[in-house]
């Protein structure tokens, strides 16, 4: 448990997120092995499908509808704690909670409710017929250069072992008193896989790691939103995850 000082208030969080070190090495088997180099191929029938539209609209109507609230939080210095309020504004699931920090917001307390934050690979999940997704939401704020934490290695590869199972981040750009733009792309989107970093020096001696992005390509797909997947280089990046 932390309670970090937000600029305008203290907030306290418990948990971590899903790009948290886990020291457990996750060890696909050959079925699972599969599935995860096959989840490319999901990646690119979801984002031409309709429930790829269908789970954006869905994500900016909350964005829409906590527009206001959205734009408060992140005036917050902390980028930790302004990123976790935004994404249970947009993702969480107690509506009670989300009251209670809207409230916080709007009167810019001393205080925030106390809120748990699983220790979850994403945000938001939604199961479609043919599809499983989670979805990460981060929030870019444009004017500031910053590489934020993308997921943790073992995580994403048990996921992936999964039938149906496809990985994306929605990422909502905000400027002062402005929501720019929202993107929601595959973690193997070209440009996006292109500015993953994987930092070994993160994990335990017995996990693969963590991965960030590199943040101007973040900016710039929100700006220039691209869903272009690249099916040989995404499995190539697996390939060389499992092997890590």
């Amino acid at each position: 448990m932390a309670t970090r000082k937000t600029g305008f208030f203290e907030c306290t969080i418990l948990g971590s997120d899903g790009s948290s070190p886990s020291g457990k090495k996750f060890e696909a088997n050959g079925i699972q092995q599969q599935l995860i180099l096959s989840a490319p191929a999901r990646a690119i029938k979801f984002v031409k499908s309709r429930d790829a539209q269908t789970l954006k609209d869905e994500l900016d109507a909350k964005v829409e509808k906590f527009k206001n609230e959205i734009l408060l939080a992140a005036l917050i210095e902390n980028v930790n704690v302004r990123g976790r309020i935004i994404e249970y504004l947009i993702a969480g699931e107690d509506d009670r909670l989300r009251q209670e920090i809207i409230n916080a917001l709007q009167k810019r307390t001393d205080g925030i409710p106390q809120f748990k934050t699983e220790n979850a690979l994403g945000d938001y999940t939604k199961e479609f017929n043919e599809f499983f997704t989670e979805t990460d939401v981060k929030t870019k704020i444009m004017i500031l250069d910053s590489n934020p934490k993308a997921y943790n290695l073992d995580k994403v590869l048990e996921f992936l072992s999964t039938e149906r199972s496809v990985f994306m981040f929605y990422f909502v750009g905000v400027e002062p008193g402005k929501i720019v733009n929202t993107v929601l792309v595959s973690m193997f989107q070209e440009r996006l896989l292109n500015a993953t970093i994987l930092l070994k020096h993160w994990a335990g001696r017995n996990s693969r790691g963590v991965s960030q992005f590199e943040g101007k390509t973040i900016g710039q797909l929100i700006l220039s939103p691209e869903t272009t997947i690249n099916e040989e280089n995404a499995v190539g990046f697996l390939r060389h995850v499992l092997a890590l």
